[in-house]
């Protein structure tokens, strides 16, 4: 008879040391996600499935361990062949020696054996270093036009791009998500995404069945996100392809594509997913595949809101919040898509925080920022990181100079508008003289202007003051006393219209709020334009 089955926290014991394996790793490190138990040696990756059955997939017998183990080395071979070595087993001898591949005893476990890949060369922490360039996004379009032509496509994957397949995955997201509206989620923003995914299903129903009678619909990756691309000496590799659910991996090669392009807008880097579809619709031969982008990345976005917050849904600690902004910040991505280029002022004196905000809901709104510290220095001949409080007494905060400073950033901002793109002024607008001409402007453009008033406490202020003081990296030339001498002069935008603007009190709640508030605001702006037409 069979011995009973290793439980999670001796299998994990032991697969945690390197005398599990031949020839023993000098460490190894261990991860674990909701459905594996991940053992990093040093050359080689170990992933173990966990028994478990979430009704997406099931992992409760041994017998279908092993299969997905081997599904996933089919399948990831595609993207990533030198990666995937194959499936081992795992065994335990009769005295209880659990060892990782060709060890003697009976097979109580299953793995996937991969290369390990280097660290610093995920896509995820190339951008972040600023180390990606044109030249890596188009080889990026071109594996993946390959892959895509070359996947399997016909009966059993067809249906899962159909226009009904796709209408059922589009209401299953907002089905699931109705439990937490109001509570965890905002209801008016989760409505209109529903209100405007509806729209698009229906407007886009043709198109979704030529998609499938001209082949568009394949096997795909199904994950395709920054973190799952390496760039690594040996080779692009793309990885971790969902194996245990055929659904999520089957569908039109535009879904596939606007998850990667949906991560890169999240991550801050628009332009690159803009690129990464242009090419990809040129090496592919389907230009079609521009028209659907912006239904599928917004599509992705819910998605990955809604894994947020199915995450944060039996959490009570501190990462619950964390997983409430995430989901957030995921919504106000996919109301992006479909809302027009809006201008967004900060308001406020220095130190309140506007900065930051409006570098923390630049991302999902996919806005640029203007600076009016980097403009004034930058008209003056001053590098923007050189910090020159004396720049107050010698000429670069005149009302002169503070009026060609706004003057230039409307310029720029009108440009922005024009071309398309929303744009944020991060200046303190501390006069309705400097706040005048940029609602002007959105309004004779036909644009939504929203008004960002940040607010903080005196104490809160000088504790940033303090700090900033010591970061040779703020560009902020403004101290404490010239806090107060902006205190006395500042003009509040009582003159903005109620509906144009969001108060912030900072640091009482966090960026994601603002700018749920800001996306909430333009939505209505939106809406406004339309019952007047």
């Amino acid at each position: 008879m069979a011995n009973p089955p290793a439980s999670a926290s001796t299998l994990t014991a032991a697969l945690r040391s390197p005398d599990a394996y031949k020839p023993p790793p000098r460490s190894v490190d261990f991860v674990e996600t909701h459905i594996s138990w991940i053992f990093l040696a040093d050359r080689r990756v170990y992933k173990v499935k966990k028994p478990v059955d979430l009704g997406f997939l099931d992992f409760t017998t041994l017998e279908r361990r092993k299969f997905f183990c081997e599904e996933e080395v089919r399948l990831n071979r595609r993207l990533a062949p030198w990666v995937y070595r194959g499936v081992v087993p795992i065994t335990r001898s009769a005295g209880g020696w659990i060892e990782v591949g060709g060890g003697r005893g009976e097979v109580i476990e299953w793995a996937v054996e991969m290369e390990r890949l280097p660290a610093d060369r995920m896509l995820a922490r190339m951008l972040d270093r600023g180390e990606i360039d044109n030249g890596h996004v188009r080889e990026l379009a071109g594996l993946l036009a390959g892959f895509h032509a070359a996947a399997a496509t016909g009966a059993g994957v067809d249906e899962h791009g159909s226009a009904p397949a796709i209408a059922n995955n589009v209401r299953e997201n907002f089905d699931q998500l109705r439990p937490f509206l109001g509570d965890f989620l905002p209801a008016d923003l989760v409505g209109y995404l529903e209100r405007r995914a509806e729209t698009s299903l229906a407007g886009h129903a043709e198109l979704f069945r030529r998609r499938v009678r001209n082949g568009r619909i394949r096997e795909g990756h199904g994950d395709l996100h920054a973190g799952n691309i390496c760039f690594a000496p040996a080779g692009l590799a793309i990885y971790d392809c969902i194996e245990f659910n055929r659904r999520f991996r089957c569908g039109d090669v535009a879904s596939d594509l606007a998850f990667l392009a949906m991560d890169l807008d999240l991550r801050g880097f628009p332009a690159f997913a803009s690129y990464l579809v242009r090419e990809y619709a040129r090496k592919s031969g389907d230009p079609q595949v521009e028209r659907l982008i912006s239904f599928y990345k917004a599509y992705r976005a819910v998605v990955r809101a809604k894994v947020a917050t199915f995450t944060a849904k039996d959490i009570t600690n501190s990462r619950r919040e964390g997983l409430r902004v995430e989901a957030l910040r995921y919504l106000q991505l996919a109301a992006s898509y479909d809302l027009p280029p809006a201008m967004i002022l900060t308001c406020g004196l220095p130190g309140s925080g506007k900065s930051y905000l409006a570098r923390q809901i630049a991302a999902p709104l996919r806005a640029s920022i203007l600076h009016s510290d980097v403009q004034r220095k930058t008209q003056a001949g001053i590098t923007p990181k050189r910090h020159a409080p004396a720049g107050y007494e010698q000429g670069l905060y005149t009302p002169e100079a503070k009026r060609s400073t706004y003057r230039a950033l409307l310029g720029r901002a009108v440009e922005q508008l024009e071309a398309g793109h929303s744009v944020i002024v991060d200046a303190s607008f501390a006069r309705r003289e400097y706040r005048r001409p940029f609602l002007d402007a959105a309004t004779r453009l036909g644009r939504p202007c929203v008004v960002l008033h940040v607010r903080a406490s005196e104490e809160e202020i000088r504790r940033r003051m303090e700090l900033r003081s010591r970061d040779k990296r703020a560009v902020s030339d403004a101290d404490f006393e010239i806090y107060r001498r902006e205190k006395e002069a500042f003009e509040p935008p009582v003159e903005t219209p109620g509906k144009c603007i969001v108060e912030v009190d900072s640091p009482s709640e966090p960026p994601e709020d603002p700018g749920v508030r800001i996306v909430e605001t333009l939505i209505r702006a939106l809406s406004a334009e339309k019952v007047a037409l």
